[in-house]
């Protein structure tokens, strides 16, 4: 049966372009039903709520929250001598623990919904995947399987702890030995894999991101905005190198087709074509047809300060709009039914 999937990057308060892009779906394509959902980073804070139905407070949390709200800065020196981050991260699990609810997190758990969080493992440098559903076979990474709300709730955590400025988090408890886990995108940004070994044919992937980056003008003189600027080039190289396997794949199997028909042209059987593509080596592209793969994300940059670590309603509420006129603009321009490719 075919599945579609949403998959969420990271990007901090910029995860309201992608809130706006949901909206919009939703009000205007309802018959559009998601059966994955992946989230990295502020991502993985959408996904729970998006999979739920829960737009308006997707909406509501996107539009009012402040950076105080978020994180509590204090002295970056103090902490950065004697702490594990330059910031306090307590209040962005206080909303955590607000909007993905114990009736929430259960919900998930019990419906049929496949939601996936991506975090970064520090001790082992691997992309651990958490589910709540039984995990399909990963190859790349590490998939886990989610099974009390307070431990999607801190998957939730550590996928938008951007390491240095925010902690790490144990993700479950007693582990043995320690695991702790940060922001899935310092190696995952996009988890377009994910919802293909998931079984995803049909993919809305919502980069925050705009293909260029922004320049920033003037000089940089202290090591805090080193960092953080650092911290967005490399998110944004990791972003969309995650969409150069998926459209090679995909140019693949499209390769495939064609010299199918070819020989179907030239008047060989369709059994003997068969025979000749049917390659165990090779089971990556057996039967398989190319994926559907809707990718929107911003023309210009959204804004949202070093690391989106900057949120303000006003300007969030503006990257909101920003997201469902992109997704307006995209579904306008697709042949009849959401039916394109990357």
């Amino acid at each position: 049966m075919a599945k579609k999937a949403l998959v969420i990057s990271g990007g901090g308060s910029k995860g309201a372009f992608a809130v706006g892009v949901i909206k919009h779906l939703s009000e205007n394509f309802p018959e559009i039903d998601f059966d994955i959902f992946v989230g990295t980073s502020t991502g993985s804070l959408i996904v729970p709520l998006a999979a739920s139905g829960q737009v308006e407070l997707l909406q509501q949390l996107y539009t009012s929250v402040t950076t105080d709200d978020v994180v509590i800065k204090g002295n970056v020196i103090e902490r950065f001598l004697h702490s594990d981050a330059l910031f306090d991260t307590q209040p962005l699990a206080n909303l955590i623990k607000q909007y993905i609810n114990d009736a929430n997190c259960n919900s998930l758990f019990a419906g049929n919904k496949e939601v996936f969080i991506v975090t970064t493992c520090l001790q082992t440098c691997e992309t651990v995947v958490w589910s709540t559903k039984a995990p399909p076979a990963a190859t790349e990474y590490t998939i886990k399987k989610l099974n009390q709300p307070k431990e999607l709730r801190r998957a939730v955590l550590a996928s938008a702890n951007q390491p240095v400025f925010m902690g790490p988090v144990q993700v479950l408890d007693n582990a043995n030995p320690i695991r702790q886990y940060v922001d899935g995108g310092v190696r995952e940004y996009l988890g377009l894999q994910i919802a293909v070994d998931a079984g995803a044919d049909e993919i809305f992937a919502i980069s925050l991101a705009p293909p260029q980056r922004e320049e920033s003008p003037g000089a940089f003189t202290t090591t805090y905005p080193i960092l953080a600027r650092t911290i967005d080039i490399f998110s944004q190289d990791v972003g969309w190198n995650d969409l150069k396997i998926p459209r090679l794949y995909n140019e693949a199997l499209r390769y495939i087709s064609a010299v199918r028909q070819k020989m179907k042209d030239a008047g060989i059987t369709q059994q003997q074509i068969e025979a000749f593509f049917n390659v165990p080596l090779y089971p990556a592209f057996s039967g398989k047809k190319p994926l559907k793969i809707h990718h929107i994300f911003p023309d210009q940059p959204l804004g949202g300060g070093p690391g989106g670590l900057e949120f303000d309603p006003q300007k969030m509420t503006a990257m909101m709009q920003t997201g469902e006129m992109r997704l307006q603009n995209y579904m306008a321009g697709l042949p009849g039914k959401p039916d394109g490719n990357v």
